[in-house]
């Protein structure tokens, strides 16, 4: 088979393959989104009564489909702003008609009041729409407009309680998530290590960019976080997985921190070797030990439903003990700031990932070796001979 046509061929069915995936981790919401759907319509149309209750699976759709948290204020902004849409809509035509400039008027009025009275962008959008509706397509004075707010808040509140009746899986995404950045940590440190040890720019540029990268995964991990934490807080169902909910979101910060302090390791490596200097095999060390950690850390967080209380935990609080008490000015003696520098942020990695593990700033803080005369953290620092093999 000619290249091109390989190459054609993979694209196709890595495309295919990713499509896949994404069907099998959605396909609850999915369905989700289908029954709630259909019940908002059923009960306008058979409940209610209303002839075209078209808004109400609309309403549905638009809570449940929210992402990062939110749903339930997007539920009340969505009914706000249709309601206030409609009635603004029917006054304004009532009284002068329809046309073109009366929908200009409509939707900047209609905007306006719904962006001074609610901060949220949907509750003016769907002001807005509601108020060109009511200009075009709902006859003035009709029931239309009465039934469409009763249908937006119908539609609203079925999608409220079908999450809450009905959840997916919130905290697995968030573990996911976590143990992504942690992942993405332990691979840009591990190159990080390998190329200063091979004095090679380009692949620390590469690690660096790498790293740099992440942040849409972090951006993403909070949001996934928040709708989590949400709908545990919404469901009754949801009530017990409280503790493992707290697990998430306390780590949260610590491993944000982790990932910025990696870039920042990187990218005074990239410096460092573009200078032609040098850090020593203690410091190399010490990278790939952390870059151990974190790959370990990430598998915990992932295979374990309440991470805090992984039986793996204590082992790699040792590990990092045994770190801070080898992360000493001493290893970077001689060298260059940007060695000082990474020695630095290394420190910071290892206070980080402790904090992952469940510990205070104060108490990871105190594992590392001291560098000044009067640390502000009383030190309690491990005799890494003590666990030596």
């Amino acid at each position: 088979m000619p290249r091109t046509k390989r190459t054609i061929s993979a694209l196709t069915i890595g495309r295919v393959r990713a499509g896949w995936l994404r069907l099998r981790s959605n396909w609850f919401y999915i369905m989700q989104l289908g029954i709630a759907a259909g019940a908002s319509y059923y009960i306008g149309r058979h409940l209610i009564g209303h002839e075209q209750p078209f808004f109400a699976p609309m309403a549905t759709v638009i809570v449940l489909s929210a992402a990062g948290g939110g749903r339930i204020r997007r539920a009340f902004e969505l009914g706000f702003g249709v309601s206030l849409g409609v009635g603004l809509g029917d006054l304004l035509i009532n009284y002068v008609g329809p046309g073109t400039w009366q929908i200009a008027v409509g939707v900047v009025i209609s905007v306006a009041l719904a962006m001074f009275l609610d901060k949220g962008v949907l509750a003016a959008n769907q002001a807005a729409f509601s108020a060109v509706l009511i200009a075009t397509i709902l006859p003035p004075g009709s029931s239309g407009g009465t039934e469409r707010m009763v249908d937006a808040f119908l539609g609203a509140g079925v999608g409220i309680a079908v999450m809450a009746l009905f959840p997916q899986s919130p905290l697995r995404n968030g573990r996911r998530e976590i143990a992504r950045i942690l992942g993405i940590t332990s691979r840009v440190l591990d190159d990080v290590a390998e190329s200063l040890e091979s004095h090679d720019t380009k692949m620390l540029k590469a690690a660096l960019n790498q790293a740099r990268g992440s942040q849409g995964h972090i951006n993403n991990m909070i949001a996934t976080a928040k709708e989590g934490e949400e709908v545990v807080l919404t469901s009754p169902l949801m009530w017990r997985q409280r503790r493992e909910l707290g697990s998430i979101m306390r780590v949260l910060n610590p491993v944000d921190n982790a990932m910025r302090s990696t870039r920042v390791l990187a990218r005074r490596a990239v410096i460092l070797t573009e200078d032609n200097d040098v850090v020593s095999a203690a410091q190399i060390e010490l990278i790939y030990e952390l870059a151990s950690v974190a790959g370990d850390l990430s598998e915990v967080v992932y295979n374990s439903r309440d991470f805090s209380f992984a039986p793996e935990l204590p082992e790699i609080v040792r590990r990092l003990r045994v770190l801070g008490a080898k992360a000493g000015m001493e290893v970077a003696e001689g060298g260059v700031l940007s060695a000082t520098m990474i020695l630095g942020q290394t420190r910071s990695l290892i206070v980080d990932l402790l904090q992952v593990c469940g510990l205070s700033e104060d108490s990871a803080l105190a594992t590392l070796v001291p560098t000044s005369q009067t640390p502000a953290v009383p030190p309690e620092v491990v005799d890494p001979d003590d666990y030596a093999d």
